[in-house]
């Protein structure tokens, strides 16, 4: 209990340089809540591929296409973590509750556009982009399921952004761990008909992802109930929407909402491109996309590490602790990346069979494996300077900065598509193109110190 507890102590707002003890003990359980999360993708694609590869191609396809709209929601979170985070910094507690509550108010009508747009347009939207007429409609009655789970998730995504702002990260570990516990008990239950449910296969998965955000949101609800003290922050009193605190979160969030959407637009794209060349390298790419995912844990988890402690130092007046923050961040996650390219090159075969049992996807999806975990090496760094752009408040450049890489990402995904499509894991040398471009950009606007007259 005595380690737990060391582990999971609250930080005051920044007086001093963050050590990297203190940054572990922030990171850690956001990198298994991270972890927690990505279990779902994990199961849904390990299950998926033992129902046949037209329904794993298809979760793939409208995976992707409910993300983009997952994380166009998920930058309004972003913008609400950088507010609280600063509000942290500068004890300001009280305007907490009302940022967050008022970011709950703006989320859920938010979901409730995007359903009502995803249940219209998606199938014409899919229909479009996909080229087999099977894959396309699988795709379209996952995603009629799928899409619910918004109203949840991006409820999670805020009170998340509380937890991180006021740095009390632990809670976000243990939700993210219910959430994949109960997913993969719905996987196994709905997709396959056990215990006298039905077999659902495909649509039995999105259910389950449905179900399992709830239990997450709820989880924060009750936390928060019982184990914030409310009064400090001013939570939950739920007055009626003050339009000045949305419009000042907007203002901030509306960058990252578009810079999180050309960002998934860009994987979208990959994943219409590949799925030109074939079902068998779509599956393939599903897969490697699924580890890859996986893989990136350590990335998000210290992208929000870097972007709380930096937007609390400028608030707290301590500007000059920025570019310390980030060089020790950016260590601690290359370190991490780095372990998790040497596991990956020892036990490569071993990670494929966790996805599936065809040999002849394991072997070529092995080469991929590689390409990606490395990439991720150096996106360990990129990445973690690129979110300190945003933690700015300079969200408009990151949004320049992400964009322009974008653009250069799909052209070359297109063109090495096109040259080996029969070397499907030579397209994912895009994925050095991305991190490259990235970090570049955000390495040449924070060298310039314009970032530092933002105000917000």
């Amino acid at each position: 209990m005595l380690c737990i507890s060391f582990f999971f102590r609250t930080f005051a707002p920044l007086k001093t340089l963050p050590t990297y003890k203190n940054i572990w003990q922030i990171a850690m359980p956001l990198l298994f809540g991270f972890i927690a999360e990505n279990i779902v993708v994990v199961t849904d694609t390990a299950f998926l591929s033992r129902v046949g590869e037209l329904e794993l191609g298809a979760s793939a396809m409208a995976g992707m296409f409910y993300i983009i709209l997952f994380v166009v929601g998920a930058g309004f979170g972003t913008g609400t973590q950088i507010l609280i985070s600063r509000r942290n910094g500068e004890r300001n507690y009280g305007a907490i509750g009302p940022i967050m509550e008022n970011s709950l108010y703006f989320i859920w009508a938010f979901s409730a556009m995007i359903v009502v747009f995803a249940l219209a347009f998606a199938p014409k939207i899919l229909g479009a982009v996909i080229s087999s007429e099977p894959v396309a409609e699988a795709a379209v009655r996952f995603l009629d399921i799928r899409v619910f789970t918004l109203f949840f998730s991006l409820g999670c995504v805020i009170m998340s952004a509380f937890f991180v702002g006021i740095q009390l990260t632990k809670y976000i570990g243990i939700g993210s761990l219910m959430v994949a516990v109960t997913n993969f008990l719905f996987d196994y239950v709905l997709i396959f008909g056990k215990f006298g449910f039905p077999e659902m296969g495909l649509e039995g998965a999105a259910l389950a992802a449905v179900l399992a955000e709830v239990v997450g949101l709820a989880y924060f609800f009750i936390i928060i109930i019982r184990k914030v003290d409310m009064s400090k922050y001013n939570l939950f009193q739920f007055k009626k929407p003050q339009l000045d605190i949305t419009r000042n979160t907007l203002n901030l969030s509306s960058f990252t909402m578009l810079q999180n959407f050309t960002s998934l637009v860009g994987w979208f794209l990959f994943f219409v491109i590949i799925e030109k060349t074939g079902e068998r390298n779509l599956a393939i790419c599903n897969i490697v996309r699924s580890y890859y995912i996986l893989t990136m844990v350590p990335l998000w988890a210290f992208g929000r590490v870097v972007s709380t402690l930096v937007s609390n130092a400028i608030g707290a007046g301590q500007r000059r602790y920025v570019f310390q923050i980030i060089r020790r961040v950016a260590i601690f996650c290359v370190g991490i990346m780095g372990v998790i390219f040497i596991l990956t090159a020892c036990f490569p075969k071993l990670i494929m069979h966790i996805y599936t049992n065809d040999i002849t996807l394991i072997e070529i999806g092995v080469k991929s494996l590689y390409i990606v975990v490395f990439a991720n090496v150096i996106g360990g760094a990129t990445w973690i300077i690129f979110s300190a752009v945003s933690a700015t408040g300079n969200t408009h450049i990151a949004l320049l900065i992400d964009s322009i890489t974008t653009i250069i990402y799909v052209f070359v995904i297109y063109v090495l598509a096109q040259k080996f499509a029969e070397q499907i894991a030579l397209v994912w040398l895009s994925e050095f193109v991305y991190f490259g471009l990235l970090g570049i950009g955000s390495v040449l606007y924070l060298s310039t110190n314009h970032w530092k007259k933002k105000i917000i």
